[in-house]
């Protein structure tokens, strides 16, 4: 029984941050850093996200960068007492085109994935090693009103068919403030795992971004607990 990766953590939490720090009000450039914690390890990220052009009428070029690490704890089989200790890296550089109007912001990504994964003890398997290839990725912050946003991310790459979903409307509470539920899917290194929880997004700090979450995930083998994220980003 597998605990869900570190990968897709990383990257699903960064960059539905990045289109949070977008919404309506893009700068040429954010930073991102972010943490996650979960019952079976922790996950930290960081990257960039660069508009390029003058985007005019809300529609441009965009070049994006992520990196992440994760390690997790997990029994691989439920007979046997030992644990194992996964260690897992991603990078991710994409570009693509972003459109904004009243409705929100939407931007499709494609570009390479490289995704390395070590256990310990080292165990056969056929998700180990370092893998390059392909990635895609679609992202939006949607405004249907005036006081809600839904943010929503999708994306695959062929390493490890590392594939993900999120989905995490919010209820501006004042200040662009949103809160609201979250609901993610992956499937990565050939096990799946989901996330229910809730989120505020848009906490501001001078000149730094905030975004919590927290709730319940479980793993495709019956594993669960609880699982908390940090992320913060700052617009130059």
């Amino acid at each position: 029984m597998r605990a869900w990766r570190a990968c897709g953590a990383v990257i699903v939490a960064w960059l539905s941050t990045a289109q949070a720090a977008e919404g309506s009000d893009a700068s040429r450039f954010t930073s991102f850093l972010g943490f996650e914690g979960a019952f079976d390890g922790f996950h930290l990220s960081s990257g960039f996200d660069a508009a390029v052009g003058t985007h005019a009428e809300g529609r441009g070029l965009v070049l994006r960068f992520a990196a992440g690490s994760g390690v997790s704890r997990f029994r691989i089989d439920p007979l046997l007492p030992d644990r194992v200790l996964e260690a897992s890296g991603t990078v991710r550089a994409m570009s693509g085109w972003r459109q904004s109007g009243w409705w929100g912001s939407a931007t499709l990504l494609v570009g390479l994935a490289a995704e390395t994964r070590r256990l310990s003890p080292a165990l056969p398997d056929p998700h180990l090693g370092t893998r390059l290839g392909p990635a895609i990725a679609a992202d939006a912050w949607l405004t249907p009103t005036e006081r809600v946003a839904v943010q929503v991310y999708a994306a695959y790459a062929t390493p490890f068919a590392a594939a993900s979903l999120r989905l995490a409307p919010g209820y501006d509470i004042g200040k662009g403030v949103f809160v609201g539920p979250e609901a993610s899917f992956s499937a990565h290194h050939g096990t799946l795992r989901s996330r229910l929880g809730l989120h505020v997004t848009g906490i501001t700090i001078g000149t730094v971004g905030l975004r919590l979450s927290g709730g319940y995930a479980a793993d495709r083998g019956g594993r669960a607990g609880l699982y908390g994220g940090l992320s913060l980003w700052r617009r130059y």
